[in-house]
């Protein structure tokens, strides 16, 4: 009986196995397809860490690659407004006109290159591809301050076009972009002392130009003194067409031309020419003749050499 009850047992539990719901009491080895379910979910997740750790380490070497790549063209840039400037200076404005085609951005042009190329033709004379340049960076600059310095360029090469009218309009506007500058004030006395015209209120401005630079901060004193210098020389020349006062006009011209030195050739002739303008509305001949030259022998391939040639 105990036999036959075992071999019972037996077949009963193996007819359970039989019946038994797929993956109950079945060893893993039974089961494949989920063993290759669970095998491709490891792969599909490691896929995932893999393409997020690239997309991370490529964003990471693109930042470092962009920074540099900005630290490289800063130090490029910076070289090449160091030579301009520095030829300039010495008055060679061919080879400043030059060095300012490194101030491109690969093919592009940028402010900083329309206005060094705008300000170095205007010295040279040409004054319509000035005008151009000038006229193309202004939309290109986005500081207020350097908006205003192209303004003043533009306008003084609208003026020795005789373009007056012209020249007022975009003085004011470099006014507004930069009203802590005087040199838009002296830059509309000029306008009004060229043409013999509006006397009084040239006057004004010019005061009033020496009162704004100052005061003036912010800057290197080298190029604050400079600005000074060029405010005093002009004011010289508006009081000599209003009041004559020989005193007070060798006073300004006095302390004018230390604050400028003589490290810039254009600036020296600059002074130079508008003293001789001065002295010229004095009726002082020799002192006139005498600055002009001095003016001239500055810069004799500038707009300031030439224009003390014409008068002179």
């Amino acid at each position: 009986m105990g036999h036959a009850c075992d071999r019972r047992e037996r077949r009963d539990g193996r007819s359970r196995a039989h019946r038994a719901r797929p993956g109950e009491g079945v060893p893993v080895a039974a089961t494949p397809q989920r063993y290759s379910i669970s095998l491709r979910k490891r792969y599909h997740t490691m896929r995932v860490i893999v393409f997020v750790l690239l997309t991370v380490a490529v964003w990471v070497y693109f930042r470092i690659w962009s920074r540099h790549r900005a630290i490289a063209r800063g130090i490029r840039i910076t070289r090449a407004m160091d030579a301009v400037t520095d030829a300039y200076r010495e008055g060679d404005y061919e080879t400043a006109l030059q060095k300012a085609e490194d101030l491109k951005d690969g093919l592009s042009k940028t402010a900083a290159y329309c206005y060094f190329r705008g300000s170095m033709l205007h010295h040279l004379g040409r004054f319509d591809e000035a005008e151009a340049s000038l006229r193309e960076g202004l939309p290109l600059e986005e500081n207020r301050s350097r908006k205003a310095l192209v303004c003043n360029t533009l306008a003084s090469a609208l003026m020795e076009h005789q373009r007056y009218p012209e020249a007022i309009a975009v003085f004011e506007d470099a006014g507004r972009a930069w009203p802590d500058r005087g040199a838009n004030q002296r830059g509309l006395a000029e306008v009004r002392l060229r043409q013999g015209r509006e006397l009084p209120e040239a006057l004004e401005l010019a005061r009033r130009a020496v009162e704004i630079d100052r005061r003036a901060t912010g800057m290197e004193k080298e190029a604050l003194d400079s600005r000074l210098g060029e405010d005093l020389a002009v004011l010289a020349w508006a009081v000599a067409a209003n009041s004559g006062d020989v005193g007070e006009i060798e006073s300004l011209l006095e302390e004018a031309f230390p604050l400028c030195g003589a490290k810039t050739k254009p600036v020296l002739a600059e002074l130079h020419y508008h003293a001789g303008r001065a002295y010229e509305a004095l009726g002082i001949p020799e002192k006139t003749r005498e600055h002009f030259r001095q003016a001239i022998e500055a810069d004799p391939k500038g707009n300031f050499g030439r224009l003390a040639r014409v008068g002179s």
